[in-house]
């Protein structure tokens, strides 16, 4: 038997490696109107909000509107060749189906990137529910998103459920929203404040995880 009934997962850094994706994306959009390219750090240093909100938040108006729509150019036409499931996930999300728990995504991306990864990459058949940065008013670590998608699972509160993500904002909504945190290691190169939030369960491979959610 599955260890969680319910598994919640962060999507950039947790599920796909999309890192080098969102850098080439952000400038595609952003270079024309700023006159220069933004190295990695000035792009991470701005995520929590969905990426057309960041966009919108730095080019107000037409411009950002024509940005976003740069954005979204480069991320679906260079999606194939940079973009990839980390090893292993899939087997996690397939046993994990297969036992019967009720799985969710929650990220902080947009709505449309979100999903046409999870699609792209082949991922999206075993989760019934996603959330996206745009879906809610309140982004990670507010647990909104986490608790809005326990509710879409039926997910039973006297049961007990996991949030899987590679960042300090995955595990303090985790752990607001009542459930079990397993931090992942192979996504956020910011490792020290994924280690000082205090997850419950912290994995460096899938085999790892797989074995923490009880599914070997």
């Amino acid at each position: 038997m599955p260890r969680f009934s319910t598994a919640v997962f962060d999507l950039d850094g947790t599920l796909a490696d999309t890192l080098p994706l969102i850098y080439l994306a952000f400038n595609e959009a952003l270079e024309p109107a700023l006159g220069r390219t933004l190295s990695d750090d000035e792009i991470r240093c701005k995520f929590g909000p969905p990426d057309n909100h960041i966009i919108a938040d730095m080019l107000p108006g037409q411009a950002g509107e024509e940005a976003f729509a740069r954005y979204v150019a480069a991320y679906e036409r260079e999606h194939d060749r940079l973009v990839a499931a980390f090893q292993g996930i899939d087997e996690v999300a397939r046993l994990a189906s297969g036992a019967g728990m009720k799985l969710g995504v929650v990220t902080g991306k947009s709505r449309q990137t979100a999903l046409f990864t999870l699609q792209s990459v082949g991922l999206l058949r075993y989760f019934p529910a996603v959330y996206a940065g745009d879906d809610v008013q309140r982004q990670k670590p507010d647990p909104e998103a986490v608790i809005k998608i326990l509710a879409d699972l039926e997910h039973d509160p006297a049961s007990v459920g996991a949030f899987i993500g590679d960042s300090a904002a995955d595990v303090i909504a985790g752990l607001a929203a009542g459930l079990t945190t397993i931090a992942v290691t192979w996504g956020s190169p910011d490792h020290d404040e994924l280690f000082a939030s205090n997850p419950d369960i912290i994995v460096n491979t899938t085999e790892e995880l797989i074995a923490a959610l009880g599914l070997n």
